[in-house]
């Protein structure tokens, strides 16, 4: 969890009703200012209003208001300021007689009850977004005193009354006659910039130092952890752990949205505390909580949220897998292949690689990328063939001039081994990765492992299924001809001749008003590139077996 951020629970009472009022207030303050709204709308609104607001001074209290009103929502303390000082504001109007005297009782009683619900409102702003907002402010007071005096013919005994505002008011200013509406624009965008940068969430947190990866590292090594355990190790995702230390959650923020990669690693009696432990962190952050990867025996620890599945991963069982039968003739074929081409094949840890092993692999995956940046995040580790990630293994295939043609990093979890990265050379002979992944279940196998993690099928089940409906039928054509670009059908077909069993993941989220910001930061998150590793990181040593806080 980040420091100096404490956990917050949510209310035992909803705060929505608050919410919707707000939002209804900030409706019948806004709306009957615009254009063609009916006259008893007006008389409406000075049950909110007291006395009438300007057009502009109405909307864009209102939009204020609104924001406001989301902000309750999602528990910001600066959202229970901005009540009080509106409530405050409306008790000041009546007290110096420019509203009604009968609004008093009601502005004091909400008032009131405003003060009683503040424990409701936790999530406090982070200094960054309060010396963001304090900077945004003096900067439009700077601008709008610089336009005055530049462009409109303003005295310098009037930028007292500039910086004030008191343009937006109405007040007579000396100099141009433009010069009070620009005033007002500057007036009413700053305080929405204002309100918005207030109640925005935290700042993205940095990646976890060297420490929190080291411990991370023994986690992942737990039998506890599942096979996309190895990628919560990647240099750019976070961490929060559980409250024993005994598990952790490897996730990245981006666009507000906190997502977490796949399952908690470490011991699964710890899993829950985890996930626990993240969702009040996201509390206490403003962020919207997101899982991508979650596995179905880990969708109740996440209690009401919402989940889509969206495909499976591809596991082989090293004790089951064989090359015998009918059903195996493909891949058989292909194996036979690269054996009559003169292939070879060489398994070795990836720390052990030599400098100049080293090059020739990167030169292979740079071919095999034809140039492009490595990406992914959920299924994916990043410091390709550095040595940087404790246990992994590079299954190598060597043409007949024993020069590299292909290879594939695996990393070890704790229910076995999982697939990384698979290039090969676009010269090479067909059949090398059916090899190479042939080669490696029988390594693991002599290595004790009882899974092989190998790539993700998207959409397997209406790929899968031969009775399609409308809807299904469109789906598949969709992903038909959209494979040359992102081959999920392609791949389906090549995992398939695996025979392999099949384990779904999920997206978990909040709520369905957060499928916007979610869509985009998934996409984001697994087609945007790679973040650069630092270089003056030092390789993993081998994870630790014991866990230790």
């Amino acid at each position: 969890m980040q420091p100096g951020k404490p956990a917050v629970h949510a209310p035992a009472r909803p705060v929505w009703p608050l919410a919707v009022a707000a939002a209804l207030v900030a409706a019948l303050i806004a709306v009957p200012a615009l254009p063609g709204a009916p006259q008893w709308l007006g008389r409406l609104s000075r049950l909110v209003t007291g006395s009438p607001l300007a057009p502009a001074h109405a909307i864009v209290i209102g939009l204020a208001l609104a924001l406001v009103a989301r902000g309750v929502l999602l528990l910001r303390r600066a959202a229970w300021y901005g009540l009080v000082v509106l409530t405050a504001l409306g008790l000041l109007a009546v007290v110096t007689g420019e509203d009604p005297l009968w609004r008093l009782p009601i502005l004091a009683a909400v008032l009131g009850g405003l003060w009683l619900e503040r424990d409701r409102f936790p999530v406090r702003t982070h200094h960054e977004r309060v010396r963001t907002a304090v900077k945004t402010g003096a900067l439009l007071v700077i601008a709008a005193i610089a336009v005055s005096l530049l462009f409109g013919g303003v005295s310098v005994r009037s930028v007292g009354a500039v910086a004030a505002g008191l343009g937006a008011t109405g007040a007579p200013l000396d100099g141009a006659s433009w010069l009070p509406g620009l005033l007002g624009l500057a007036g009413a965008a700053g305080l929405l910039v204002l309100i918005t940068t207030l109640l925005a969430p935290d700042p993205a947190p940095p990646p976890g130092d060297e420490p929190e990866r080291r411990r991370v590292a023994g986690l992942v090594a737990h039998p506890g952890s599942d096979t996309l355990a190895p990628f919560a190790l990647r240099r750019d995702k976070a961490y929060v752990f559980s409250a024993d230390g005994r598990a952790a959650i490897g996730y990245r923020v981006l666009f507000g949205v906190a997502v977490a990669g796949g399952d908690p690693v470490g011991d699964s009696a710890s899993h829950a505390d985890a996930v626990r432990a993240f969702l009040a962190m996201c509390r206490a952050a403003g962020w919207r909580p997101a899982v991508l990867g979650a596995s179905d025996e880990m969708l109740p620890a996440w209690g009401p949220c919402r989940t889509i599945g969206f495909g499976d991963e591809v596991v082989v069982r090293p004790g089951d897998f064989t090359l015998t039968g009918r059903r195996m003739r493909n891949v058989r074929q292909a194996v036979k292949r690269t054996e009559n081409a003169g292939v070879t094949t060489r398994i070795v840890p990836e720390r052990e690689l030599t400098p100049a092993m080293r090059e020739q692999l990167l030169d292979v995956a740079s071919r095999s990328l034809d140039g492009a940046a490595e990406r992914g995040f959920s299924m994916n580790l990043d410091e390709l063939l550095t040595g940087y990630h404790p246990g992994a293994v590079v299954a190598i295939a060597y043409d007949e001039a024993k020069e590299p043609i292909a290879f594939q990093r695996y990393v070890t979890a704790g229910q076995g081994v999982s697939l990384d990265a698979m290039r090969r050379s676009p010269g090479g002979p067909n059949g090398v990765n059916e090899r190479l992944i042939v080669e490696m279940i029988e390594y693991a196998a002599g290595q004790g492992h009882g899974l092989v993690s190998l790539n993700f099928a998207a959409f397997r089940e209406l790929l899968d299924n031969d009775e399609r409906g409308l809807l299904e039928k469109a789906g598949y054509q969709a992903l038909h001809l959209l494979d040359p670009w992102i081959a999920v059908e392609s791949l389906y077909l090549f995992n398939k001749k695996f025979r392999p069993s099949y384990r779904p993941r999920n997206v978990v989220f909040r709520s369905w008003l957060d499928i916007a910001p979610l869509a985009a930061a998934l996409l984001t998150l697994e087609f945007g590139r790679s973040r650069p590793a630092a270089s003056e990181a030092e390789p993993l040593t081998e994870p630790v077996h014991h866990l230790g806080r």
